[in-house]
């Protein structure tokens, strides 16, 4: 019986820290950022208290049917934070565009300003809990599937410009962001003006990407550090929600061994499809 009633608290106690859908701020965000035909199918939903702050840009749907609530924002998925209501969204121009290409899932506490750029987001793409993303001209595109973990910052523009007074140089303060599909962002790193990963990138919490990684050497990258490094190739994040499952259990059954060496390891990234059905 005991069992039963701690279930049925803890259930509860799931519902209590998700913020609940806000009818006005969907319907005012979808009508005053998309054209009719979009915005009466209410493709987001804003949840909890996100400020709407200068909606005077556009979003815009690519490569994707539009379904309602297909793109969640304010959602309390990481469960890393409580509702402080510091998140906003803003589209402080005319020339501001925020891009979805699919399903996307925005999480609580979460601050986005776009400044006269574009902002896209690849399908099924999951930004994390207090995440801060800038893109001040320019354009930020996070590809496919890529999961940013919760309290990093993508900034694509240093906003002030430096002489260097050694070479007589001033280099350009906004410049494009580029994360590829299927890349893993540990929290709270830095990703900075020019910054490009290539895909299934896999970025060590605490780093700083500042530059083009693309043209370095191996797939599947890990990086880390500040500014980071390529710490080794070959590593694959685990999306498959099933897969890892198993692999808890397998760890669950052998307690004092820390390495598993699958006879056969297949993952299915468009297991993670369903979650941003919900």
């Amino acid at each position: 019986m005991m069992y039963i009633v701690k279930r049925i608290l803890a259930s509860l106690e799931s519902r209590l820290s998700q913020p609940r859908l806000s009818i006005w701020r969907t319907v005012y965000f979808n009508f005053r950022t998309m054209p009719l035909r979009n915005a009466i199918k209410l493709p987001v939903f804003i949840y909890g208290k996100v400020r709407l702050l200068g909606l005077n840009g556009s979003v815009c749907f690519v490569h994707t049917a539009i379904k309602r609530g297909m793109v969640k924002i304010g959602i309390n998925a990481d469960s890393f934070g409580l509702f402080d209501h510091s998140g906003f969204f803003q589209l402080s121009s005319s020339h501001s565009v925020v891009i979805f290409e699919g399903p996307t899932s925005i999480s609580i506490n979460t601050k986005i300003r776009v400044c006269a750029g574009e902002l896209r987001f690849g399908k099924y793409a999951y930004i994390g809990e207090g995440v801060r993303i800038i893109c001040n001209g320019e354009n930020i595109y996070i590809g496919d599937h890529t999961r940013i973990a919760f309290e990093t910052i993508i900034m694509n523009s240093s906003f002030h410009h430096v002489y260097n007074s050694n070479n007589q140089s001033i280099v350009r303060a906004t410049r494009s962001i580029i994360i590829g599909k299927n890349s893993w962002i540990g929290n709270r790193s830095s990703i900075t003006a020019g910054a490009k990963l290539k895909e299934a990138s896999i970025v060590c919490a605490g780093s700083l990407i500042n530059k083009d990684y693309t043209t370095l050497e191996g797939e599947n990258p890990m990086l880390g550090g500040s500014p980071a490094k390529v710490i080794s190739c070959g590593f694959h994040r685990i999306f498959s929600p099933h897969v890892e499952e198993q692999i808890i259990q397998w760890f669950n059954q052998h307690p004092t061994i820390n390495i598993y060496h699958p006879d056969h390891f297949e993952d299915n990234i468009n297991d993670v499809n369903s979650e941003f059905e919900r």
